[in-house]
């Protein structure tokens, strides 16, 4: 078993990389193999003027010694920086399937762009991996240290959210696998869960929506039949209240911006982004490509060290927890 974790190259033009180095500079973060064509990766240093100290490891050669006091690369082919992009998150994943790394770190990317030069299906990371985990079910998880937030829906359209929570049995699994995470992966032995409604004011009493009449709250009553510590469905604007704070372990709302609006603001920048109910671990800085802040000197770096920390946390937790309850 090893310790290394591997870190997708992203957004070659984005802000991640240069975070990436400055860290690994410092030893901050080591034991890392970071998933790139070299070409690509020595192109982004010349134009930076950056010098390192480069071990390859080389998808051809079956070169896999990596070197202390190094930056080691994982190097394949990759026709532009898009397919370079993509294909860093396959090798990634095969290199934890292989017990080679113990988690991934997955800069960002730029969707628009791999949906438009290779694959029109591309939605996101997180529904990435878990087709290529083969899960039925994942959970985006923002996690910080003051606080836990979940979408149950992720990267879909506002329009079609209460048609894929009127499937009760998608809701209740995505409630369930997420309190077996928090169990098994953040080691929290009896989670506290609120949910929100969907609706302003969770329907004002099916007033202005019934999906939590209809939909959530016959959930709800079921996870609590399963010994399952949820309450709700609430307003959503009541759910972080600072009574609630300090009562309840993750906070679920029911689609994507009702979640990140409040962590963005929360975190500050500190965040990570998991993905729950796989295999691996995958996680991810909760900022994105940040093109106008390149060269800057106001960036934070402590949502990918967060990262860095939390897969070692998470894997120490696994290591420690009952297997019988990990994911199925």
């Amino acid at each position: 078993m090893t310790n290394l974790i591997a870190i997708t190259i992203g957004d070659i033009n984005g802000i991640g990389i240069e975070i990436l180095i400055k860290l690994w500079k410092k030893n901050k973060i080591n034991k890392i193999i970071l998933f790139t064509n070299i070409n690509y990766l020595k192109i982004f240093l010349k134009k930076r003027k950056i010098n390192l100290k480069i071990n390859i490891l080389d998808e051809k050669t079956k070169n896999l010694n990596y070197k202390n006091g190094y930056l080691n690369i994982f190097s394949y082919k990759a026709k532009n920086n898009e397919e370079n992009t993509y294909n860093s998150l396959k090798y990634a994943y095969h290199f934890c399937i292989k017990n080679i790394c113990i988690g991934i770190i997955t800069l960002p990317l730029r969707k628009d762009l791999i949906k438009e030069k290779i694959d029109k299906k591309f939605i996101g990371h997180t529904e990435y991996f878990q087709n290529l985990d083969k899960k039925k079910y994942s959970n985006m998880i923002l996690y910080n240290k003051k606080i836990i937030i979940s979408p149950i829906t992720t990267h879909i359209k506002v329009k079609n959210i209460s048609k894929i929570i009127s499937n009760k049995r998608f809701l209740y699994n995505q409630i369930k696998n997420l309190n077996n995470t928090l169990k098994i992966d953040f080691n929290i032995r009896k989670p506290k869960l609120i949910i929100s409604g969907l609706n302003p004011h969770a329907g004002e009493s099916g007033k202005i929506g019934r999906e939590e009449i209809e939909i959530i709250s016959p959930v709800v009553k079921s996870l609590k039949n399963k010994k399952i510590l949820i309450d709700g469905p609430i307003s959503p604007d009541g759910m972080l209240i600072n009574v609630n704070m300090k009562k309840y372990d993750c906070f679920i709302f029911i689609y994507h911006d009702q979640a990140l609006i409040p962590f963005k603001y929360i975190s500050q920048f500190t965040g990570v982004n998991y993905t729950g109910n796989l295999s691996i671990i995958r996680v991810s800085p909760d900022h994105g490509t940040a093109y106008n802040l390149i060269g800057s000197k106001n960036i934070s770096n402590l949502s990918l060290l967060n990262c860095y920390n939390l897969i070692k946390k998470i894997k120490k937790n696994r290591k420690t927890n009952d297997k019988s309850k990990k994911i199925t």
